[in-house]
């Protein structure tokens, strides 16, 4: 199985022209183990939760990456968010749907095949006062809904604005989007 996601994978290495796609790669490259390759130091999230350090950040973009053990659908998840988790100091709402805009294209040259839907959960954000302008989208595949990424766009006053990007281990199935 490993020999053929690498025959997969091979002809979509030669498409990444940049970091930022390179980067992708290589996380997508680590998902067969849960990411146990991108594990660094142990800590915990903000709720508490158990959480490793991530060692791939993605290009220049994104540097604060962490491996989730329970991730949206009990998953392990990869995660990297341009804030910083607020240690980075803010950043424009133009600058984050650059990042936004620069990791979806990554993707797409990465695998062509992935199909971008929009996040539900991110347009109700965006209802939310001090959070318009957020926008979500999950990449996958529109034959069988499984998505392998999700990128949002945090635009808030309150919190600051962000670029999150998930990618999960095992594809994740979302019969709800459209």
């Amino acid at each position: 199985m490993p020999v053929a996601l690498l025959l997969l994978t091979g002809p979509a290495l030669a498409d990444c022209t940049d970091d930022v796609c390179v980067s992708l790669q290589k996380i997508l490259a680590a998902r067969s183990g849960n990411f146990a390759k991108l594990k660094g130091k142990a800590t915990v999230d903000t709720r508490g939760d158990a959480v490793w350090q991530g060692t791939q950040p993605i290009g220049s973009s994104i540097n604060a990456c962490y491996v989730y053990k329970r991730g949206e659908g009990s998953r392990y998840e990869y995660r990297c968010d341009s804030s910083g988790f607020g240690a980075q100091p803010p950043q424009s709402a133009e600058k984050a749907k650059q990042i936004a805009a620069d990791v979806k294209a990554a993707f797409q040259a990465a695998d062509p095949a992935v199909v971008w839907f929009e996040d539900p959960a991110s347009r109700a954000l965006a209802d939310v006062e001090g959070f318009k302008g957020t926008e979500g989208w999950y990449g996958g595949y529109a034959k069988n809904k499984a998505m392998v990424v999700r990128v949002e766009t945090v635009i808030s006053s309150a919190t600051g604005n962000a670029t999150i990007v998930t990618i999960f281990a095992k594809p994740l199935a979302r019969r709800d989007l459209k």
